[in-house]
């Protein structure tokens, strides 16, 4: 037998029989999933209300006389939407570079599937896509065929919100920072923080994470080091805090916010990936047709980014920021 053939019915029998691994990978082999909150099991909506209470308490008076009115609830609706991946393809094209890789490096392809690599390459990169682009900067377009069309990411959420008015400074859940860069970093994060909790005085001495893109990451680890002629030394498992936050606050880099400049400040709880993994609308197919040479795969998946309120604990700066960059004295 030609050692660069194809076998396309071990191809077909092994997603078959790996159906659900596979969804598993396209969607959870990736950092937002590793670092956010998920939710499974969601098929079409789901639907969070927060309960916000305004001030309550007051001086005691022996008449019975009732505020009435005092709650407010909040729903907030996150939703799946279903991202595919339609191929058809060659797999000899891929078995010889696959079986060179394998015999340069003195390996027996036989402990290595093809068909295992093959089919698991294209779920990883589904997850990758979700990662890199949808999560974050995904706009929802139903008539796409890229991977910022599967659904509306977290950076679409906020820009609609503090287009909307409904994250803004007058709401107390936006934080001006101006341009973030390897002079200030530490000062701005610093002060972020410390302006949240100011804000929100429940908010300290509470785990909470700072979410930022790798380039905000790398110009506080800059400016901390020309600071403190040292990088910053409280890292507990690969974990870096705030200083200003008793180890309490975690700087989270997201290799999915890009270059962007803009933090986000929130619980854990209160930014999700929503995902299926539980229903039929999922679901990897091989197929062969007249030519046996060629191969169509087929992979769906549930995706879908949420933030559960915008309210009280959760705090972001201005959009601006990756936009007309500048430096606001005093941040």
């Amino acid at each position: 037998m030609n050692p660069n053939a194809v076998d396309t019915t071990l191809l077909v029998a092994y997603t078959e029989d790996h159906q659900m691994e596979l969804v598993k990978i396209a969607v959870t082999e990736n950092e937002v999933f590793k670092k956010l909150d998920v939710i499974t099991g969601i098929k079409d909506k789901y639907t969070v209300t927060a309960l916000r209470f305004q001030r309550l308490l007051r001086p005691y008076t022996r008449d019975w006389a009732p505020g009435t009115d005092k709650a407010k609830l909040i729903p907030r609706t996150g939703r799946v939407e279903i991202g595919e991946i339609m191929l058809e393809e060659e797999p000899i094209n891929y078995r010889k570079s696959w079986l060179g890789k394998l015999l340069k490096e003195g390996l027996n392809p036989a402990d290595h599937p093809f068909e295992k690599d093959f089919t698991e390459g294209i779920a990883a990169q589904a997850a990758s896509d979700f990662n890199d682009i949808t999560a974050f900067w995904g706009v929802r377009n139903a008539e796409g065929s890229e991977p910022e069309d599967v659904n509306d990411g977290f950076m679409t959420i906020i820009n609609k919100e503090i287009v909307a008015g409904k994250i803004s400074v007058l709401e107390k859940n936006l934080i001006l920072t101006g341009d973030i860069d390897s002079t200030n970093a530490v000062d701005k994060l610093k002060a972020f923080y410390r302006a949240a909790c100011n804000l929100n005085p429940a908010l300290r001495g509470k785990e909470i994470k700072l979410h930022v893109s790798h380039d905000v990451m790398n110009a506080y680890n800059d400016h901390y080091q020309s600071k403190n002629l040292a990088l910053p030394y409280n890292k507990e498992f690969e974990k870096t805090f705030l200083e200003v936050s008793g180890n309490k606050c975690e700087i989270v880099p997201l290799t999915g916010m890009g270059n962007s400049k803009r933090i986000i400040l929130t619980p854990h709880w209160n930014m999700s990936v929503l995902t299926d993994l539980t229903g039929d609308q999922e679901n990897v197919k091989i197929t062969t047709g007249i030519n046996p040479k060629i191969i169509g795969f087929y992979l769906a998946a549930a995706y879908g980014v949420q933030i559960w309120t915008i309210n009280s604990v959760f705090f972001t700066n201005e959009k601006e920021v990756d936009d007309v960059p500048e430096v606001i004295p005093g941040g």
